[in-house]
């Protein structure tokens, strides 16, 4: 099995490699037109994506992919970062081969972060070539007064100082919550893992990567992990369980605890990324379980 980077901006990882519909024609090509397709995109073609099951999740340019197969220009592939109960190694789906290069990252250098919810992404003459998302991470090959060098799987690249993180966020609450409401007002994307749009565990995911804690991708795998926290020890950055059947079914939605009795979350199709009241809410109802992820066993090294 190859390893292999992602090459665009945000590629998404479809559940089979005729899932697309015509209106994903746009993203799936070498030079996506991202920002533009989600601009398109109805209410119902956006609830498609969940209730026809066409996507799984996304990743982010450079992170690493495992190839499993290929076929008719697509290849099947583990997202490594994406801890799930659906493969040992991480999460499985399908991406165009075209967006996967096999230029591997140089190895032993300093990583720097973006931190802007997007941020622009230049060649070697300092020409625009477009927009990464809140979390990609790039290898440093020279850094200047207002701009890094940076490596990518396209080849050097230019990005600027004030657009990056050096090192990863704090490891508490606090800072988790900081992080979320830098999203207030971000519409919802079911399968979301971008500053472009999140779904509801991917927000939290996004959350705690940026604090280089890894935590499952879905909320059904979140549940089962972590610390397990009693309703009356609830803490700022904890995550809120939310169950069919007023709490006793399936887990279907995960929110962060902000304080004060309020939530922050990136809700269902057609909304935003909010911070609310829990109590007296249809949440506080579904409400079922409470973790904890800021444990230092998850902690990992600067991604």
């Amino acid at each position: 099995m190859e390893e292999k980077r992602i090459a665009v901006p945000v590629a998404t990882l479809w559940t089979t490699f005729d899932s697309p519909r015509e209106i994903d024609s746009i993203i799936l090509g070498k030079e996506t037109m991202y920002e533009n397709w989600l601009s398109q995109l109805t209410y119902d073609e956006r609830l498609e994506l969940c209730s026809k099951n066409l996507v799984q999740s996304q990743a982010l340019f450079n992170d690493p992919v495992l190839i499993l197969e290929e076929t008719n220009g697509w290849s099947k592939v583990i997202l490594l970062d994406q801890p799930t109960v659906k493969a040992e190694a991480g999460y499985p789906g399908w991406i165009p081969s075209c967006q996967l290069s096999s230029v591997q990252s140089e190895v032993g250098t300093q990583k720097v972060r973006v931190k802007r919810n997007t941020a622009p992404l230049f060649n070697a003459n300092h020409e625009l070539l477009f927009q990464l998302s809140f979390g990609t991470t790039l290898v440093v090959k020279q850094a200047y007064e207002h701009f890094l060098h940076v490596d990518t799987p396209l080849g050097e690249a230019v990005i600027k100082q004030a657009d990056i993180e050096w090192k990863s966020r704090e490891k508490d609450g606090n800072q988790l919550v900081d992080s979320a409401r830098q999203f207030i007002g971000l519409p919802y994307l079911w399968g979301g893992m971008s500053g472009f749009g999140y779904d509801c565990s991917g927000f939290v995911y996004a959350m705690h990567k940026a604090s280089a804690i890894i935590i499952p991708r879905d909320a059904s795998n979140q549940v089962q992990t972590g610390i397990e926290i009693q309703d009356e020890d609830v803490a700022v950055g904890d995550l809120l369980y939310f169950a069919h059947d007023k709490g006793e079914g399936a887990v279907h939605h995960v929110a962060m605890y902000a304080g004060d009795g309020e939530m922050i979350h990136a809700p269902k199709t057609g909304k935003a990324v909010e911070q609310i009241s829990f109590h007296g809410t249809e949440y506080e109802q579904e409400y079922c379980a409470t973790r904890r992820f800021t444990s230092k066993a998850l902690w990992r090294d600067f991604l």
